[in-house]
């Protein structure tokens, strides 16, 4: 019974080692660039669902560990998996064009403003000059008139 238990904590403590050395980030920079293949999550094989419920996640880390402690380099550990499980299994990096989205679209958006604020600023400059349109009633040719004549008098 003691070398029983003695057998299953010499087991435990290597089952330690060995899923500390599948969580670390070396394995978890090549692991990035590998999609998980389980069918309930689109995340990458260092997903949160790997403790224990996802039966792709730990295997392909401890293959990419191996690999790792075989001296392959990074590409060709995920060439390596490519082969194995298809071109779908790769996970690029995120392009990294998109840095200029948001300043692309303040700049526009900027733009936008001073082209709408330039309008209207020119269109109440010509309203302001030229006044309104009154059409020239008789009757108040004669209060006009009559407001000419008191004016010129104050002169």
């Amino acid at each position: 019974m003691k070398k029983l238990l003695l057998v299953f904590a010499i087991a435990v403590s290597a089952f330690a080692q060995s899923e500390s050395q599948i969580e670390s980030d070396e394995v978890k920079r090549v692991g990035s660039h590998i999609n998980c293949q389980c069918g309930g999550c689109k995340d990458d094989v260092n997903c949160m669902m790997s403790g224990g419920q996802c039966h792709f996640c730990k295997p392909t880390r401890t293959k990419i560990f191996n690999m790792q402690q075989s001296g392959m380099s990074d590409g060709g550990i995920i060439a390596a998996l490519k082969k194995e499980f298809g071109e779908n299994i790769f996970r690029p990096d995120p392009s990294s064009i998109f840095w200029i989205v948001p300043y692309l679209s303040i700049g526009l958006g900027a733009l936008l403003v001073g082209f709408i604020l330039m309008r209207m600023r020119g269109h109440a400059t010509r309203v302001a000059v030229a006044g309104p349109a009154i059409p020239e009633d008789p009757a108040f040719a004669r209060y006009r008139a009559a407001i000419e004549k008191d004016t010129d008098r104050l002169e």
